[in-house]
């Protein structure tokens, strides 16, 4: 239907239109019934649309992590994904997708690492283009966050990025105005962290003056949850919507006085509120304003989708003897699969990205099933604990004493007092159990109520176990009706569980006996700080909003883990060693404390290699590890990231040679954390952090070309089960201009090794020659091209194309970009940053310049 957005305008009253600025709730935006105004569902990504609820809500499809979609290289599988995200945002009623994150991976240590394509600039920009233009095509508004520098979980809500101007331009900001100028996003999100001293959902500077003046944007700008600093700053810098709601800053009684005191602008807000219509016409709300509640899809063609995709992100780094693939053979006659991560799910990093999935496979189980009908035994071993914490109890060891199933109960009261019967209970499935705008509908968002969580126990092994307890608020925990932990729910400044909201985990020992059942309840309430938020901009954004408790339990277990797993492994053909980290180690709230592998895992690998000449290491990680001195022990490694619900069948394929693997790396593997640029940045968090990017434009692998340090493995690697040819490398059109791209072509052939298709990428870079008007970095990526599946003996063209602002540099004296005349580029071309060579020069004779550029 036509709708007159300056005519709803003029018909909102002030209070309607002070209402707009501000979510109604968690997940919706406000709307004004008496003009027909609906209101807009919106559901987190970028994992899948997860819906409403965290944790314990509706299953959605658990794509891989974003880290995997890098290393892909894929633009057209980024764009099927985009399609097929938008359907999951349908199917939870949603008309808005807050995905893509498109912070670069500047550090090793970044807890959300594995959210992001990787660490290159004009990679994540294509990347995340296209996956844009996937959601939006189907009618999904799509949202890139966290504008901008993002890029670290220490003190984030407040922390300070000192970036110098060019970096600022020519790395953070960039992918952000690739993205703007060729898929236009209805939506972005502000970050938390300040940049240059500005808090960026009140920066006027970024929001207004380079986001919608500069690079003539007209979409709608959101803050992250609870990232709205202060109310008239941040409508007068341009951030549309404070989320969640009901809002903290922007009431109707602090912006109703701000405007009466003149200290901002009802034009302003009327411009927000322009912003806010004119997304509920693109999402087709007005045709449509229904809620037809969540559901899932998990179809077939979902599931091959996403293994195909999660398949394309693996990345073969080190193959010796041919080690890959494991095929069932007369040789084989027993399979070790050992290691921490190799039974258990590790689908993801974790915090707001975190899915529950419809369903999950393991490396273990995929393997088991891909050998089942053969001769070969697979057996297998735990290996090592690497538990950042006491596990969270298991769901098969504990039961809801209401139903019997796996999990837990939860019954609730109104008020801080158990009186009378619970007014609701619900179902867990997880003991590690958050709630935030979710709890039953009875039970009113005020945060006055009590809970009692009861699970029933039973302990497989008899001897002295560990339990522990975490909470947002206070709690306390019962074992057959004995108080063992009371938890004050206390606020650290170091708080790591919860995304920062929660208490540090009390622990204590108690004698279980195997077999027996034991009754736990962990009973406590809303936590009621009143915060004065005008007062204390320290406070954690919606500190009064979360609510959760973690159940832990471990028992006792006086085994040599590492050791019985190696004498498995001496006993077996092959041992597969599966390794990494999980959402414990790897998550949003907080960085990775260390660079090696947490527990036992490299004494693990290391004694497994001694014994079982062929050792394979599969790693689950969202970020690069320490590799060295373990590697050059084993014959084969692989990465696998994190693949969310397919991550067991997708290692198998490739493990198994039934996919030939084609992941190259989408961020440099550097041999010790020093060679990470953002190991600069202060450890511990403290008032007004500041980090320093003094690394400027080098990030990424164009630090170590800078600094001269040889990568463990370089942006781009990744082997195949087959060989390639590289060759007639040529360039097709010479001449650039601002309208007009250097196009090169090269002759990529598959010259065998493997029955199953393979397929190969190239990489693009352009190295200034001489003198140039600014520093340039040694080399900077500039184009790449994936080529098609190729079959032995088969070959194909792959066209890269460079443009001018692909090379241009930003001049901070006169605030536009520039190529100047005289600039002289050799062209580089290759499989990965260290394997690149010289194909030609590029010789600039006009100056090219420009403030924004326009679309491709």
């Amino acid at each position: 239907m036509a709708v007159d957005i300056d005519f709803l305008i003029s018909q909102l009253t002030l209070e309607e239109k002070i209402s707009f600025l501000a979510g109604e709730s968690t997940w919706r935006t406000a709307g004004v019934e008496r003009l027909g105004i609906p209101n807009i569902k919106l559901s987190d990504g970028p994992s899948g649309a997860r819906g409403e609820i965290f944790g314990e809500g509706v299953p959605a499809a658990f794509f891989p992590s974003g880290v995997s979609l890098g290393a892909t290289w894929d633009v057209a599988l980024l764009q099927e994904l985009g399609e097929l995200l938008a359907e999951e945002t349908k199917s939870k009623s949603a008309s808005v997708i807050l995905s893509p994150t498109m912070c670069l991976a500047r550090n090793v240590l970044g807890g959300r690492n594995f959210e992001t394509y990787g660490e290159d600039p004009y990679h994540v920009g294509k990347l995340a283009t296209a996956l844009v233009k996937g959601v939006q095509s189907q009618g999904i508004g799509a949202t890139p966050k966290h504008f901008v520098a993002n890029d670290s979980e220490i003190d984030r809500f407040h922390g300070n990025r000192v970036i110098p101007t060019r970096a600022l331009r020519e790395c953070y900001l960039k992918p952000f105005q690739m993205v703007v100028r060729d898929a236009d996003p209805w939506c972005m999100m502000s970050a938390y962290n300040k940049v240059n001293g500005e808090h960026c959902d009140a920066s006027r500077k970024l929001l207004t003056d380079v986001a919608r003046k500069e690079w003539g944007w007209e979409g709608l700008i959101m803050s992250d949850w609870g990232g709205t600093t202060a109310a008239g700053p941040s409508i007068n810098a341009g951030l549309d919507l404070e989320m969640p709601g009901p809002p903290t800053r922007r009431t109707q009684s602090t912006v109703s006085a701000l405007i009466e005191g003149g200290e901002v602008d009802a034009k302003q807000i009327d411009e927000s509120v322009r912003r806010i219509l004119h997304l509920l016409v693109r999402s087709g709300r007005f045709d449509d304003s229904s809620d037809n509640g969540e559901v899932c899809l998990n179809t077939p063609e979902q599931a091959a989708k996403l293994r195909r995709a999660a398949c394309a992100g693996i990345v073969l780094l080190k193959n010796e003897n041919k080690a890959l693939p494991i095929h069932p053979s007369k040789a084989l006659k027993k399979l070790a699969v050992v290691g921490p991560n190799a039974q258990r799910v590790v689908a993801g990093g974790g915090g707001s990205s975190y899915i529950k999935a419809p369903y999950w496979t393991s490396v273990l189980s995929s393997l088991e099933d891909r050998f089942a009908e053969h001769d070969t035994e697979v057996v297998h071993h735990r290996g090592a604990n690497v538990s950042r914490y006491v596990p969270t109890a298991p769901s098969e060891q504990c039961r809801d004493p209401y139903t019997n199933y796996g999990g837990g109960a939860v019954d609730w009261w109104h008020g801080h007092e158990k009186i009378g019967k619970p007014v609701a209970t619900t179902h867990v499935d997880d003991l590690y159990f958050i709630s935030f705008g979710d709890r039953p509908a009875i039970i009113p968002n005020d945060f006055d109520f009590n809970f009692s969580l009861s699970t029933v126990l039973k302990p497989r092994t008899t001897g002295l176990h560990k339990l522990s307890l975490s909470s947002i608020g206070p709690a306390q925990m019962f074992v057959d009706d004995q108080l063992l932990i009371s938890e004050t729910g206390e606020l650290r400044e170091d708080a790591t569980l919860f995304f920062t909201y929660g208490s540090e985990e009390s622990i204590t020992q108690v004698h279980l006996t195997a077999g027996r059942e034991y009754r736990i309840r962990i009973e406590g309430h809303s936590h009621d700080r009143q915060l004065d938020r005008s007062l204390d901009t320290r406070i954690r954004p919606m500190e009064n909003k979360f609510f959760g408790v973690r159940f832990g339990y471990e028992e006792a277990d006086y085994s040599d883990l590492p050791a019985e797993a190696a004498q498995l492994c001496r006993e077996s053909d092959a041992a597969i060693v599966v390794v990494g980290r999980d959402k414990e180690w790897e998550t949003e709230g907080q960085d990775i404390p260390q660079f090696a592998l947490p527990g036992d895992q490299v004494r693990l690998i290391e004694e497994v290699a001694a014994v079982c000449p062929r050792t394979i290491v599969v790693v689950q990680a969202g970020t690069p590890i320490k590799l060295e001195p373990w590697i050059h022990k084993v014959q084969a490694l692989v990465y696998t990231w994190y693949q969310g619900q397919e991550l067991g069948n997708a290692a198998a394929d490739v493990l198994c040679g039934s996919y030939n693997p084609s992941g190259r790396l989408p961020v440099v593997f550097p041999r010790e954390v020093e060679h990470s640029p953002g190991t600069m940045m202060p450890l511990e968090p403290g008032v007004d952090t500041s980090s320093v990017y003094a690394e400027g434009i080098h990030v990424g692998h164009r630090y170590l070309d800078f600094l001269g340090i040889s990568p463990i493995f370089p942006l781009g690697f990744g082997l195949s089960y087959s060989s390639f040819e590289l060759s007639n490398v040529r360039m097709v059109e010479h001449a650039l201009t601002q309208s007009q791209s250097v196009i090169i072509h090269a002759d990529v052939r598959n010259v065998g090794g493997s029955d199953v298709p393979a397929r190969q990428t190239i990489l693009a870079f352009i190295a200034p020659v001489g003198k140039s008007y600014l520093t340039m970095p040694v080399k900077t990526l500039c184009s790449f091209a994936k080529t098609p599946e190729l079959k032995t003996g088969e070959g194909c063209t792959v066209e890269l194309d460079i443009d001018a602002y692909d090379l241009g540099v930003y001049d901070a004296l006169s605030e536009r970009w520039i190529i100047p005349s005289g600039a002289k580029f050799d062209i580089l071309i290759g499989t990965d940053s260290s394997n690149a060579s010289r194909v030609g020069q590029l010789d600039v004779e006009i100056e090219i310049s420009w403030v924004h550029c326009t679309s491709t």
